[in-house]
């Protein structure tokens, strides 16, 4: 099962809006939540493989441009054969 990751800030906005904690208990929980340590994640840039009309089977990441030439099999191929740019972008499905 793959880890789910969540923002320090929204967790401890969510427990500053449960009404029913008192506020030394609220304030112990923010306390806690601001000291777990941080997990190594990066950030995931999202892009598209966009077809490029004047040239056939000529499709651009939507994020740096790269161009991927002569792909006669088309976007849905594209897609499942490159499903991550050079630049990082995860292409999703359009």
């Amino acid at each position: 099962m793959a880890d789910e990751y969540i923002r320090k800030q929204d967790a401890v906005d969510l427990v500053n809006k449960i009404s029913n904690l008192d506020l030394k208990a609220k304030g112990g929980i923010c306390v806690s939540l601001a000291n777990l340590q941080k997990a190594d994640v990066v950030p995931v840039r999202h892009g598209t493989w966009l077809p490029i009309v004047s040239y056939n089977n000529t499709y651009k990441c939507s994020e740096c441009g790269r161009l991927l030439v002569d792909i006669t099999d088309g976007l849905k191929m594209v897609a499942k054969n490159y499903p991550y740019c050079h630049c990082g972008a995860k292409m999703d499905a359009m």
